[in-house]
């Protein structure tokens, strides 16, 4: 009988229902807060593969992934100039070839509503909630919520993120952990203005990059990034202004991008930052995902390494019969220094990632084309962290 049954966990993005799952596998009672209304959001797409994909497969989770997959028929990323001619191709039959067909294009929202499925029932989920309040106690955390309620939780477990609210409670500003690197990006689901299907484009120009992809029923998600001094801004309009002010004269397919988007349900819009913590853990709570180890979209891993995070979270407080004091610490020393390792990784790919000149947009075509030619392709492999650490 495992201790410490009676956990609360903050967030029910990827990270904190793959959390909920596992912990109920092995014996405890978690409760999740969210501070969103639902879980409607498609948030913007990602590829996913590596850990998060073995977890996934560990939770019965690939048929239905497999399903949601099927709907963006795209087999080829095209990287064009302002004239739209093709300079790179990302060939993505070869591409799932070489991660042995474990991966799976998707909108964020459809890995999240997919692992949902696998918690309804199980896990209470606490909607338009958070925590306003943690106190760590002897034998339990007092925690206040902002639905006027009060309780006390063996654990509490802050999986909300980049800018969690756990983390500011125990650990104190985000400003203390978060390393901005120089870049802001930008997502949004528009009309399809194209007159074909399947569209996937990429453009680079100097410090800049753009993703537009068909995603079905006639819709697109378009990806923007940018490089950028700390901006002070807040709001739809501030973050449309400052997208208009980069990119509306650079040509290309800009004019209608930002039409668009200036007419899109959801605009996300944030900093590109690392949360660089050096306990993850405190008493009797602890982070996992972005609110401790976050990657960043550069490394394109945040899914799949939250997931795994949760799931080998779940598993020491499973092999510690629940307790923290020896499970918290374990976790984070197997976890951290890969963590680490690929934070590094990502920050030495930001040049390919947004290329600051003419030259770096030359390169990084010139590596798209090449990715598949041996020799290359393993260094391609390394690069997008395709390795899993789930055994």
């Amino acid at each position: 009988m495992a201790n410490n049954k009676n956990i609360l966990i903050s967030g029910a993005g990827i990270s904190g229902l793959t959390l909920a799952y596992w912990l109920q596998k092995r014996g405890f009672s978690p409760t999740i807060t969210e501070k969103r209304p639902d879980l409607i959001d498609r948030g913007y797409m990602i590829d996913f593969y590596g850990s998060g994909f073995d977890v996934a497969d560990k939770m019965g989770l690939v048929d239905a992934l497999q399903a949601r997959s099927d709907q963006y028929q795209i087999t080829e990323v095209a990287f064009v100039d302002n004239h739209n001619q093709t300079r790179a191709k990302l060939d993505m039959i070869k591409f799932r070839n070489l991660l042995n067909h474990r991966y799976f294009p998707l909108m964020r929202g459809d890995l999240e509503t997919g692992i949902l499925e696998k918690v309804k029932g199980i896990a209470p989920i606490l909607f338009d909630t958070t925590i306003t309040s943690l106190k760590n106690q002897k034998d339990g955390v007092n925690v206040e919520l902002s639905n006027g309620k009060s309780e006390t939780y063996d654990l509490v477990i802050g999986a909300d993120g980049i800018h969690s609210g756990v983390r500011k409670l125990t650990w104190g500003e985000e400003n203390q952990f978060s390393h901005f690197l120089g870049f802001y990006v930008a997502c949004s689901v528009i009309e399809n203005f194209f007159d074909t299907p399947n569209v996937c484009l990429g453009h680079f120009e100097p410090n800049v990059q753009t993703t537009v992809y068909s995603i079905g029923e006639n819709k697109l998600a378009n990806f923007f990034a940018f490089r950028s001094e700390p901006l002070n801004i807040h709001g739809h309009e501030a973050h449309m202004q400052a997208l208009t002010d980069r990119f509306e004269k650079l040509g290309w397919i800009y004019p209608q991008l930002l039409n668009e988007t200036q007419k899109a349900d959801h605009l996300f819009f944030d900093a590109v930052a690392q949360i660089q913590l050096d306990q993850w853990h405190k008493e009797r709570v602890v982070l996992v995902g972005d609110a401790c180890q976050c990657l960043t979209l550069l490394a394109g891993q945040g899914a799949s390494m939250g997931m795994a995070g949760a799931y080998m979270l779940a598993d020491e407080l499973h092999k510690a019969d629940g307790d923290y004091k020896t499970a918290f610490p374990s976790y984070q020393q197997k976890l951290k220094p890969e963590i680490e390792r690929r934070q590094n990784d990502a920050r030495g790919l930001a040049g390919s990632f947004v290329p600051r000149n003419k030259f770096e947009v030359g390169m990084t075509h010139f590596f798209l084309n090449a990715a598949f030619v041996p020799g290359f392709s393993t260094l391609f492999k390394n690069q997008i962290g395709a390795k899993s650490i789930i055994k």
